[in-house]
């Protein structure tokens, strides 16, 4: 049992939210410095509240002498007192503050560090290639599924690859191979040679083929990270008109990627700016950080990778937010999907009971459908559950069109662990769990065959739950499901009086039948549950 579930009881019954408290992760990389504040109540929930984003360029000039120069260290420190001075502001004392690539390569790394305690009083951790490597990992497994396979996390100033196998770390390395310190080196032309993309390419790809251990295997996957790869996510999504405005989960191939090299490969900074989902203080790199992915891909063996839009910031916070649930080396949740679930549930003050016995009760419709009544999958039944659990976070916002708010914070919330075509079906489940005929709307480019059937039957499921526990007392504890020719009898175990659940779900039997083609009939029982 997870340390969300453990705790859901004492959400419940008692104010522990006035409990949460704020952390300040500075990340000073070598291409921008970002801030983020995350409020958190231990064990409990997690989200970021905040965030400040400065390119500084801090590599800049770098790639012969490794010393940081004086105008990137003056924009540098200006970006921290900032930060120092919106922590002070916000009353956040808790600050951790991290330098990568170019503070660790740096020559004059203790005069920058040093002016940056005298100027702000932030003292600065300075991560080794290793360290930097991990953090990116504990991000990386603690936001997705990866169980077996590799973490690829760039930035301005380098990249790092690990291996991971059964959700622990093993191989990994750091090249300074960044797309700030690539582009400079190699794609000195605006718009670039082919003479200067093929020396870069070429460059990676002895590189990265002495890594024996960094080659794809069946099951295997690749998660990336860094603000390059999404750069990259974003550019194809407008290229294909991609229906969700959301990063973490989303899957770029190698071919994609490759198409959008050779269309920046062609173009001047300045018409770079123009393309539709470019950032314009990315467009001058934005070229040597698809050269260094693309040449990365491939010398794994991979055709595609997924993006996870958590990095090293995340890996600290993770390393003290989850110390309070397990004293294992390795801080890890559990189960990443079902974790995402409850901290969901937990940022909307969800109506946990109510959600649990919804869950309970369709899962058990669902286990008892014979297969060749409903077209779901196994692996539907996880999105079931999470759209029982989270069906009525709504309310958090109104309980008037509480489904329709429900929908909107599931897709614009976070679910890690789910894939976007995955967190969209559980927000039309949710989005159709009172009313109205399901349909898979602007979401049916990402969908699979055989989803708008899936989607009605376990909607129904959903409906009918809601329904059985109308007046929310738990009266109706079990169904059972008992199956005919061309009917099925859904039979309600309950405690007390089931009047309320009874004329609920009869005025609604017609999804069942909509859903499975039988006709349903609602009879009621004592429960002996």
């Amino acid at each position: 049992m997870s340390a969300f579930q453990h705790l859901d009881s004492l959400a419940a019954h008692s104010d522990v939210y006035k409990d949460s408290q704020h952390v300040a992760v500075i990340d000073m990389g070598s291409n921008s410095f970002r801030l983020i504040v995350i409020e958190y109540v231990p064990n409990l929930s997690f989200r970021v509240v905040d965030e400040v984003r400065e390119t500084v360029r801090l590599s800049e000039g770098m790639a012969d002498t490794n010393i940081m120069r004086a105008a990137a260290m003056d924009r540098a420190a200006r970006a921290v007192q900032i930060y120092a001075a919106f922590c002070k502001a916000s009353g956040i004392s808790d600050i951790m503050a991290v330098g990568t690539s170019a503070i660790r390569d740096a020559k004059n790394q203790q005069r920058f560090l040093a002016r940056l305690q005298a100027e702000t009083g932030i003292a600065v951790r300075v991560l080794s290639g290793y360290e930097e490597a991990y953090y990116g990992y504990l991000a990386a497994v603690n936001c997705t599924t990866l169980q077996d396979g590799y973490v690829l996390d760039m930035g301005g100033g380098s990249i790092q690859i690990s291996r991971v196998q059964d959700r622990q770390i093993g191989d990994s390395i750091s090249f300074p191979y960044g797309a700030v310190r690539m582009t400079e080196r190699f794609l000195k032309s605006d718009p670039a040679t082919y003479r200067e993309t093929d020396a870069l390419s070429s460059f990676l790809r002895k590189e990265f083929s002495a890594l024996k251990w960094y080659k794809a295997k069946q099951g295997m996957q690749i998660v990336g990270e860094g603000g390059g790869l999404r750069q990259v996510g974003r550019l194809v999504q407008k290229m294909i008109g991609y229906p969700l405005d959301t990063m973490h989960g989303y899957q770029i191939t190698l071919a994609q990627m490759k198409t959008v090299r050779d269309e920046l490969a062609r173009r001047s900074v300045a018409d770079r700016k123009k393309m539709p989902g470019m950032k314009p203080d990315r467009a001058d790199i934005a070229l040597g950080a698809t050269v260094v992915l693309c040449e990365a891909l491939e010398a794994g063996g991979f055709d595609r990778i997924t993006i996870s839009s958590q990095g090293v910031r995340e890996g600290l916070f993770y390393e003290r937010f989850l110390k309070y649930e397990q004293d294992d080396a390795v801080p890890l949740f559990e189960d990443v999907r079902q974790s995402s679930v409850y901290n969901l549930g937990h940022l909307y003050r969800y109506q946990e009971k109510h959600a649990k016995h919804i869950a309970s009760l369709t899962l058990s419709m669902f286990d008892q459908l014979p297969r060749a009544v409903h077209q779901c999958r196994p692996a539907d039944r996880d999105l079931l559950w999470a759209a029982s659990m989270l069906h009525d976070i709504g309310v958090a916002i109104d309980y008037h069109d509480h489904h329709k708010h429900s929908a909107y914070l599931i897709l614009n919330g976070s679910l890690p662990g789910f894939t976007h075509r995955e967190i969209a079906l559980i927000a039309l489940l949710v989005r159709y769990h009172r009313k109205g005929a399901p349909t898979l709307d602007e979401f049916a480019p990402m969908m699979e065959a055989g989803d708008d059937r899936r989607l009605i039957q376990l909607c129904a499921l959903l409906r009918l739950a809601e329904q059985i526990d109308r007046s929310r007392d738990g009266v109706a504890q079990t169904v059972t499901l008992n199956m005919g020719g061309d009917w099925a009898q859904l039979e309600l175990g309950v405690r007390g009086d089931g009047q309320v659940a009874l004329w609920s779900v009869d005025r609604h039997r017609d999804v069942f039948q909509q859903a499975f083609g039988l006709e349903l009939e609602v009879t009621m029982a004592p429960s002996n549950a």
